[in-house]
């Protein structure tokens, strides 16, 4: 009888509390994870950018390019 009381006990406020901070703590290092990666790659695409000379030309306008026909104009 013990076994079948136990099923429908219900969990302590303290473990529950636990689970949640311990799952908390889990998506925040995921997450930070993740904004590191977004921030490795603007940068990486920021340098490609300007590498391929499509930055800034310092009069304003910048360089894009049209993603149906692939051709560069200025926007």
């Amino acid at each position: 009888m013990k076994l079948f009381a136990d099923i429908f006990k219900p969990t302590p406020a303290d473990t529950i509390v636990n689970d949640q901070l311990y799952e908390a703590q889990r998506k925040l290092v995921e997450h930070e994870a993740a904004a590191e990666h977004h921030a490795a790659l603007t940068e990486m695409y920021r340098r490609r950018v300007e590498r391929l000379g499509g930055g800034d030309t310092g009069d304003g306008v910048t360089a894009a390019i049209d993603l149906k026909t692939g051709r560069r104009f200025r926007a």
